[in-house]
């Protein structure tokens, strides 16, 4: 893995801990997927990086992302498991 891949991953469980105050966020990267179980109020979402998606595009753009997921989860009552980058 690359410092910057390392780096972009840092900026996602950053900004989801921040925008996310009120839940628990734990990271956990295997071999091609950066994964990040949030809790929030009693519920587990489960999202997905594709390393890909890391390799391929800018910080702002996955910070983009990263806040459009962020107000789906706001909005969630029921689990959610979201892959960025899985084509199938």
């Amino acid at each position: 893995m690359s410092a910057d891949i390392d780096l972009k991953a840092c900026t996602i469980l950053e900004r989801l801990s921040a925008e996310l105050s009120d839940a628990t966020v734990d990271y956990c990267c295997t071999q091609d997927l950066h994964e990040f179980q949030i809790t929030r109020a009693g519920v587990k979402h489960e999202v997905g990086f594709m390393e890909r998606v890391l390799e391929l595009r800018d910080i702002p753009d996955i910070e983009h992302v990263v806040n459009r997921l962020v107000e789906e989860i706001k909005a969630s009552t029921q689990p959610r498991r979201i892959r960025i980058g899985n084509n199938g």
